[in-house]
């Protein structure tokens, strides 16, 4: 214990941290021996007032801060410890403690993959986001957000709803909920994996803590996603960290005429690769170690229905009933589409797709083979159709057609 009460003492009552630190360790051996000094002279970048500081050995504040970890039911990870993941030690500026809720991951065994877009997303960047990262997580993936609204959210929760884990790197304390419309979420994160700051207790989510976590999301990341970025934002400087650090960024492409989210083109301009599915990620890492999901015991949304009439109440009995019916006999579902107004303006590829689909739902790849349509195109244009309502994707890469 008494080894990361000397952290403390170091990271937050001095507040000495990253350059400061560095130089320090660039002459003592180890965070004890940091401690018990009585000499911090000629060290390059500390000045009189943080040896004075530093000559102040009272551990009271560490003590108060750690006792407020253990009431809280979170555990610190200090620089030196065995379980620090490698893979954030390998940036130029690592934080010297980690403040986790949950259960840390092993990081540096299992593929990453960052996830980070805009707070105001569109139903496309929604859409896209939840179905990648759904097939990340079934395919074992670790995803790593900063627990924002938007992208961040919809990443997250559709990780842990198809039974992966996510991983929240927050710009605050970690016994602050930020923001309150994330409270279910950050209570789902830390059941099935974890919430990470390196900011003391009580800290407040100001704006200059932003742009500092999102080099640990980049950090943690063998790849970062980004979906939706506008011009100037926190995702495009997760980007940017990514890639001083030698790890991937792909980029969802976005419609060139809308301005407001430019920022992922733009990636995929200077070299970013552009994403059309999971698979597109997958690929670069075919001999990643992965997570199997646990489904049946993830997490799922709280969502708001309306209170159940005496009709509704017998139409749920009577879906329950037909539900225990297709468990023994699930039949192919044809749907005419010939005279549909919803249909009849669709044209070309999407009039293919369609007809392919009115006798029963299929996987991906058998529209492809059907229609000759390439898998990345038809990709997109299944995007489209589920966006306009007009087929629903099953899972297992299905689709059939939306009644």
């Amino acid at each position: 214990m008494e080894h990361i009460l000397y952290w403390l003492w170091l990271t937050t009552k001095f507040r000495i941290a990253g350059t400061h630190a560095a130089r320090l360790f660039e002459r003592f051996d180890s965070i004890e021996d940091i401690y018990f000094s009585k000499n911090y002279n000629n060290i390059y970048g500390i000045k009189e007032k943080e040896r004075s500081l530093l000559l102040d050995k009272d551990l009271t504040k560490a003590k108060k801060e750690l006792e407020g970890i253990y009431k809280l039911g979170g555990k610190i990870i200090a620089y030196d410890s065995e379980n620090y993941p490698q893979i954030l030690k390998n940036i130029p500026d690592p934080p010297y403690l980690l403040y986790i809720m949950g259960k840390l991951p092993e990081l540096d065994e299992v593929l990453t993959i960052g996830v980070v877009g805009t707070r105001r997303a569109s139903d496309y960047g929604n859409l896209v986001t939840e179905r990648i990262c759904a097939d990340l997580a079934d395919a074992g993936a670790v995803t790593i957000n900063g627990l924002a609204t938007g992208i961040d959210a919809v990443g997250a929760w559709s990780t842990i709803e198809r039974g992966g884990i996510s991983v929240g790197v927050i710009g605050c304390g970690i016994d602050k909920v930020y923001p309150r419309d994330n409270a279910e979420l950050y209570a789902a994160m830390t059941e099935k994996g974890c919430i990470m700051s390196e900011f003391p207790l009580g800290t407040a989510p100001i704006g200059t803590n932003f742009p500092i976590r999102n080099r640990i999301i980049a950090g943690l990341s063998r790849g970062v996603l980004v979906t939706e970025a506008p011009p100037k934002s926190g995702a495009l400087i997760t980007a940017r960290f990514a890639l001083e650090n030698n790890r991937d960024v792909f980029a969802v492409p976005r419609d060139i005429t809308d301005a407001r989210f430019t920022g992922t083109n733009i990636l995929i301009q200077q070299g970013a690769k552009l994403v059309m599915s999971a698979d597109d990620i997958l690929s670069e890492y075919p001999y990643a170690k992965r997570v199997r999901p646990d489904r049946e015991n993830a997490p799922k949304r709280k969502r708001a229905s309306a209170p159940k009439t005496e009709s509704a109440q017998n139409d749920t009995e009577k879906t329950q009933n037909e539900e225990k019916t297709e468990k023994t006999a699930i039949k192919p579902k044809a749907v005419n589409t010939q005279n549909s107004e919803q249909y009849k303006n669709l044209t070309g590829g999407d009039r293919e797709i369609v007809d392919m689909l009115r006798k029963s739902d299929l996987h991906i790849d058998e529209i492809s083979r059907g229609t000759g349509i390439p898998v990345g195109e038809l990709n997109t244009r299944l995007v489209m159709l589920e966006m306009k309502g007009h087929v629903e994707r099953l899972p297992g890469g299905r689709y059939q057609i939306k009644i």
